[in-house]
C-alpha cells in the first residue's frame, strides 16, 4: 500500500522522536548520495547548491538575485577558502557557475543541463517523501496556505536548505565531507536495521562494501575514510560490521539541531502551499526508493 493510503490510528504525533530522526536521515543520505552521483564530490555539490541558494533562480525575485563571493561561500559552508576557491574554479570551467564581477552565480541555463536538473528534481522528491513518509506515520504536519499555489521551484529551494542545514548540522562531529557522508549513512543503516528487528541489543551487520554502496562511492574511498572515523572513536568495528559509537553527547546535539531545523523548513514548505494533505500530488519524478538497505 502506497505510505499516502496507510490508515493512520489515534491522535497526531509532535515532528520528533526517534522514528522522525531516521526519516531526516533517509532523506540526508540520499541526498548526499545524489549529490556525489551528480557532482563525483560532496564539495562541489555543496558549493553548487549554496550558490543555488543565494542567487538562484528559485523562491526567490529577480531583484533578490545577486552574485554571490567565494568568501561568503566559504563562510557559510564554513569550508576553508582554499577548498571552495579550488572547487569553485572548477565548477566555472565545467560551466555550472558563471563568475562576474560582483561573484559566483547559477543561470537558468545551467539548472536546465540534465545532470544538474536531475540532481535538483531528486532533492526535491526526497522532501516530498520526507513529507509523505511524516504523514504515513501518523506525524502532525501544518496545514497549506489556500491561498498559495504550491510552486516545486519553492520545493527545491527548502530542499537544497535542508541538505546544507544536515551538513550544517553534522559538521561538529566530522568536519571531511566524505568522511561525514559515510558517518551519516552508518547512522542510517544502523538505526534503519533496528527499527525492523525487535532484538535491539543485536550486533550491527554494517559493512565498508554496504556504506560504499549506500553512497555510491569506490569501495577504495569507503575504506581509507572509514579507517579514519575509526581511529578517531567516531565508529567502532566488530566482527559483525560497523556501529556508531553510542553515547555520543556530540551526535545527540546535531540530531536535536537538524530536528529544530527540519521543522522550521517544513513550517516554510507548508507556507509554500504545499498539498501537506496530498504529498504524493507534488512528485517531480516520483517517489525515490530509500538508499540500498544493509
Amino acid at each position: 500500500m502506497p505510505p499516502e493510503q496507510q490508515p493512520q490510528h489515534g491522535a497526531a504525533q509532535p515532528l520528533e522522536g526517534s522514528a522522525f530522526d531516521l526519516l531526516i536521515l533517509d532523506f540526508t543520505t540520499s541526498a548526499l548520495a545524489g549529490a556525489v552521483e551528480a557532482f563525483g564530490n560532496l564539495n562541489s555539490a555543496l558549493i553548487f547548491a549554496a550558490t543555488a541558494r543565494a542567487c538562484g533562480p528559485f523562491d526567490q525575485t529577480a531583484a533578490r538575485r545577486r552574485p554571490v563571493s567565494i568568501n561568503a561561500l566559504a563562510a557559510s559552508l564554513d569550508r576553508p577558502f582554499e577548498t571552495v576557491r579550488r572547487h569553485a574554479t572548477a565548477l566555472i570551467d565545467q560551466g555550472i557557475l558563471t563568475r562576474s564581477p560582483g561573484g559566483l552565480s547559477v543561470t537558468m541555463q545551467t539548472i536546465a543541463d540534465p545532470r544538474i536538473a536531475g540532481l535538483i528534481d531528486h532533492v526535491h522528491d526526497l522532501l516530498v517523501r520526507l513529507i509523505e513518509d511524516c504523514r504515513a506515520s501518523g506525524f502532525a504536519l501544518p496545514g497549506p496556505r489556500s491561498d498559495t499555489a504550491y510552486d516545486p521551484r519553492s520545493g527545491i529551494a527548502i530542499a537544497l536548505d535542508l541538505m546544507l542545514a544536515a551538513v550544517e548540522c553534522h559538521g561538529r562531529r566530522e568536519a571531511q565531507l566524505t568522511r561525514l557522508a559515510l558517518l551519516l549513512a552508518i547512522d542510517w543503516a544502523d538505526h534503519s536495521r533496528r527499527a525492523r528487528i525487535d532484538d535491539l541489543t543485536s550486533e550491527p551487520a554494517i559493512r565498508t562494501s554496504v556504506a560504499a554502496r549506500i553512497l555510491g562511492l569506490p569501495y577504495a574511498t569507503a575504506s581509507r575514510n572509514i579507517e579514519g572515523l575509526v581511529k578517531e572513536g567516531l565508529l567502532r568495528r566488530t566482527d559483525a560490521g560497523l556501529a556508531p559509537v553510542a553515547d555520543d553527547d556530540i551526535a545527540e546535539a546535531c540530531r536535536v539541531a537538524i530536528a529544530n531545523r527540519t521543522r522550521q523548513l517544513i513550517g516554510r514548505l507548508a507556507q509554500a502551499g504545499f498539498p501537506m494533505q496530498h504529498p504524493a500530488t507534488a512528485y517531480i519524478r516520483g517517489r525515490v526508493p530509500p538508499p540500498n538497505r544493509p
